[in-house]
Order: structure tokens, then sequence, then C-alpha cells
């Protein structure tokens, strides 16, 4: 039961995206002056650029955009079915997030407006953890076989799906780096959820964590030098985490926020400058964004219910209404 709340926590249930290679060739948004500067974690701040995250505000799950200066979201999918998990692609015109609009969860793709919705699969099995490759050409993702998840590879049309990983574990959250030549995901294959690389084919699996907790939603920086992550374990009789940084070699682990919360689902601005994660520091699941050494944590939405899984989009040509 352990291995299958994991999964539901990250990304089905009560819960990043591959925005990575923005900061290097593409658009990335500029950065809001007030999203450095610390408004108190009590009341909604400003976000470095336009802000994808999904919530349960809608009395269901449905993906949203908080742009610069708002406080206020706008619904990108607002539909009956149950929308997670949004991820960007690279150049920000699109996104994609899971539905089960079609009666099983698969991977949708929309134009960053919300409009232009297209199915991209459609199999038995539910898809989790949809990313764009840094060219946004292809697709990482998840499939679960319900005992185990393996990680697979599409083109971003949805064609072409050849899975990268086989064994009787799960296999979780991949994330291409900006250069192309590792993915980065996690695994409970060794018993307990820890951080693993592997070629772009699925070979040369290494892991880099080795701890008593569970390290999970690991994800590169901008320029693929580092690893954020977040640390996950039991104290005090509830579940908590923190935020951790380390080298890409796994070397020089670090934590940035404390542990006297729970913070989940890192991910870095296109630019390095900012990180977004979920916290449940003010009583309930929130989006936070902090500078990328953890300070100046700031509240990026207020709503009793769920707010989450958070990333950023690297454009900023998506005008609010």
């Amino acid at each position: 039961m352990r291995k299958r709340i994991i999964s539901l926590a990250a990304c089905l249930g009560a819960g990043m995206a591959l925005i990575i290679s923005a900061g290097m060739n593409g658009s990335p948004c500029p950065a809001d002056a007030a999203a450095s500067q610390s408004t108190g974690a009590s009341q909604p701040g400003s976000t470095a650029c336009p802000v994808l995250f999904y919530s349960g505000r809608n009395d269901n799950k449905d993906v949203y955009i908080l742009h610069p200066g708002e406080k206020e979201p706008r619904n990108l999918t607002n539909h009956p079915a149950q929308d997670l998990c949004p991820a960007a692609s690279p150049d920000g015109s699109r996104i994609l997030f899971l539905s089960d609009r079609g009666g099983n969860m698969d991977i949708y793709s929309a134009a960053a407006d919300g409009s232009d919705v297209q199915q991209l699969t459609s199999s038995p099995e539910s898809e989790e953890h949809p990313e764009y490759t840094p060219d946004g050409k292809q697709i990482l993702f998840v499939r679960d076989f319900e005992k185990r998840t393996e990680i697979w590879i599409m083109n971003a049309d949805g064609s072409g799906a050849a899975r990268l990983t086989t064994n009787e574990w799960r296999d979780e959250r991949p994330f291409l780096s900006p250069d192309g030549s590792k993915i980065l995901f996690m695994s409970n294959r060794d018993g307990n959820y820890e951080i693993y690389t592997m070629a772009p084919d699925g070979r040369a699996q290494t892991r880099l964590t080795s701890t008593a907790e569970w390290e999970i939603f690991p994800v590169w920086s901008p320029d693929g030098s580092k690893i954020a992550y977040a640390s996950k374990f039991r104290a005090e009789g509830r579940m908590q985490g923190m935020i951790r940084v380390m080298n890409s070699d796994g070397t020089g682990d670090h934590a940035i926020t404390g542990v006297e919360s729970r913070d989940e689902n890192a991910m870095w601005s296109p630019d390095g400058r900012f990180i977004l994660f979920q916290s449940v520091r003010d009583g309930n699941f929130e989006v936070y964004q902090a500078n990328a050494d953890g300070s100046d944590p700031i509240r990026l939405t207020d709503h009793p219910a769920w707010d989450g899984w958070a990333t950023y989009l690297p454009s900023s040509k998506i005008a609010p209404n």
C-alpha cells in the first residue's frame, strides 16, 4: 500500500514540468523584481513569471495559470474530469497535463491558453508524470502497471512510444538533462525511494542517493549542474519533508528549506534565480516561491483547496484576462 500512496501523492491524488531548457535556449519570462522580496509567507506574493499548477478549488482538479502581479489564477482546463500535473513545453507555447476525461488517466496537450486540447495517449494503463524533453520534440512519461511503473518516451504528438525501464518496482518522475545526456528519475527498486540517473536509452542506471528517507521528485537546474529534490520522512507522528539541492553527481547535498514543515516538488525558474515548491506550512498545500537558496519564501496561492505541482511557463506571451 505504501508504494502506491507515493505515486498518488506525486501526481494522481493529493499531490513538476520540464522548462529547464528555456533558460538556455528558449524564451524565459523576465523576473519580477517584487518576487525577489519577501512579503511574508502568510500573504500571497508575486511570481517571477507565469506559474502553472493544479488545484481542487473548482470542486474537482483543474489546471490553472497564475500571472505575475495577479492574485487570482485562471482556470485553463475547466472540465468536469480530473485534470492534473501540468508541464510546459520549452518554448512555452504548449502545456501537457493528465486527465481522466476519456475514462482513463491519459496525457493531453493544449495551447498555453488552454485551447486546442489534444489527447496524446490511449492505453489500458494510467499515465503519469509527463515532461517534455529540452528540445520539445519528445515527451518522457510514466506508465502505471499497478504493481510497478515504468518510464517511457514518445514523440511530442504521441506517436512512437517506447519503454526505457523494465523491473518490478516503481520508476517515476523522469527529466532529461539540459544537454540531453542523462535522464533523472526516482525509484524504490532498492527498497526505498532514491534518486537515479540513466542514459537516454535506459542504460547505465546509477543511484545518486542512499538514505533512510524517501528522496523524491528530483529536477535538474537550468544549467544541469545541480539537482533539487524533496526528502520525505515521518517525524513526531506526521509526514514531513524539505527541499534539498545537490550537485549533479550527488555530492554537496544540503537542505534549502526547514524540517518543521512538508515541502515538496521543487522547480527552478528558467533563469535559475527562483524555486517553486508546494508546502503545508500555512495549514494546507499551497504554492510557494523562494530564491534558489531557499531564502525569502513567498506564498503564491491562498485557497482552502489543495494547490500544488507547480511549474513556470517559460514565456510571458499569454497575457492575463
